[in-house]
């Protein structure tokens, strides 16, 4: 078997595999050998019936098989052997490639056009993106330091029950002020004042000491029998009476802004005045913001590149190999028609991309990163390396779990490769921010969504 390569036009490349009997013979004897021993043939023994007909039938089907296989192997290795950097996969060669009479002919050629990756240099310094910095208002600020107070309240146990808190109950099915025996029960029962909505009811319970014990019915606290239902779950006779025990009575209330709940929020980070606080909320924000624009930027620079660097195509191949690889669901004057339009920026990127991780290897996303990314997404709050060996190992556990779907695993290594490519370009290009608020952000890329007239 002999290969050769020629060049056929800028990053095209043909290659011409020959095939001798000599290279195909053995299996394709043994091929047949197999045929025979399961031919199934009417006057004829299993095993007994004569190569000859075994020939005749499947001879061509099983040469045309064996030789699929040599030859794909051989071009298989002729492109690894040779370090060939290939797009996508080869093609037959239809300028070169002539008939192949398999009943007949002995030897035989088969051509196939590969298309090379491009070299691809990127100036890094020759780009340039216009971008926005949000910087939250004055107003946003304070939304936001609102919404930390209300998430994060003082939280207290009192002994006597007030009118906004949550408390904690046994509840046992009672009739005429006695529990029922082998009646409905539920220990760890929860419910706020604020959901009491007869007023008779909240004063029945408001002052009360915890360890009460008091007839109660949840209907008319609450205004029928179909919210006592929800509340109370499935099999609870929503409109009976119950004997209540108060547990407990969790009272959360408006915390201070004092040093105490700026050290409760920010840890260990210093803060010791309202200002500073309100400085470190406000950064916070603008790094909350720059999360959620930064797949907004990583397209813009991605616009900016595939303008930025030029390199040649081989559009007519690439038109062959978009049809050939939709599995039918693209026609070829599908592809004629929109190539520019919906298949040009794709391939340029992902040819631009595989440079520039093929020379970074810090893009490349590791098991290990992978693992703490997930971790991320499920326990954001959690600081992994701070943990002990027990709890990280449950962690660990927990990962695994999550990371055994292999699409789930596709998806999470794609949306991580993302961010640490979006983090690279920021760090190379050259990017304008202009600063902005939100508000005017929203209204700024609106505009630019809209259709160009």
């Amino acid at each position: 078997m002999n290969i050769t390569q020629t060049e056929k036009g800028e990053n095209l490349i043909s290659i011409k595999i020959s095939v001798e009997k000599a290279d195909y013979e053995e299996q394709l004897n043994k091929s047949l050998h197999q045929l025979r021993q399961r031919a199934n043939i009417p006057g004829f023994r299993a095993g007994m019936v004569p190569m000859g007909m075994i020939k005749k039938m499947y001879g061509t089907s099983a040469k045309m098989e064996v030789l699929n296989t040599l030859v794909s192997d051989s071009l298989n290795k002729h492109i690894v052997d040779n370090k060939l950097n290939v797009i996508g996969y080869p093609l037959s060669d239809l300028d070169n490639q002539q008939p192949n009479d398999l009943e007949h002919q002995v030897d035989m050629d088969f051509y196939f056009e590969a298309a090379l990756r491009p070299e691809i240099n990127i100036d890094y310094t020759n780009t340039m993106v216009d971008f926005y910095h949000i910087v939250p208002e004055e107003e946003d600020i304070e939304r936001a330091i609102n919404d930390i107070v209300e998430r994060n309240p003082d939280t207290s146990h009192p002994d006597n029950v007030g009118e906004n808190d949550r408390l904690e109950v046994k509840i046992r099915e009672a009739i005429d002020g006695k529990e029922v025996e082998g009646g409905y029960e539920k220990d760890g029962f929860y419910f706020h004042m604020d959901q009491i909505k007869d007023e008779e009811c909240r004063n029945q319970l408001i002052g009360k000491e915890v360890g009460s014990e008091f007839i109660f019915n949840f209907a008319k606290a609450l205004g029928s029998e179909e919210a006592a239902a929800k509340m109370l779950g499935e099999g609870a006779p929503a409109a009976s009476d119950f004997n209540i025990i108060i547990d407990d009575a969790i009272r959360n209330e408006k915390p201070e802004l004092n040093e105490e709940f700026f050290e409760k929020i920010f840890p260990k980070q210093d803060v010791k005045d309202l200002d500073t606080f309100k400085t470190k909320v406000k950064g916070e924000m603008e790094k909350q913001f720059e999360a959620e624009t930064d797949p907004i930027l990583f397209n813009k620079m991605i616009d900016e590149l595939v303008a930025a660097v030029h390199f040649d195509l081989p559009d007519t191949f690439l038109k062959r190999w978009i049809v050939e690889n939709s599995q039918g669901k693209i026609t070829t004057e599908d592809v004629e028609k929109n190539y520019e339009k919906d298949y040009v920026k794709g391939l340029r990127w992902q040819l631009i991309e595989d440079s520039i991780a093929s020379a970074n290897s810090e893009l490349i996303v590791t098991d290990e990163e992978l693992k703490q990314f997930v971790l991320k997404q499920i326990f954001p709050g959690i600081d992994y390396a701070t943990l002990e060996d027990d709890m990280k190992a449950n962690l660990d556990k927990i990962a695994s779990n999550y990371l055994k779907d292999a699409q789930q695993v596709e998806h999470l290594k794609n949306q991580l490769a993302d961010l640490k490519m979006t983090a690279f370009l920021k760090g190379k290009m050259n990017i304008n921010y202009t600063e902005t608020s939100y508000k005017d952000f929203l209204a700024k890329l609106e505009e630019e969504r809209k259709p160009k007239e």
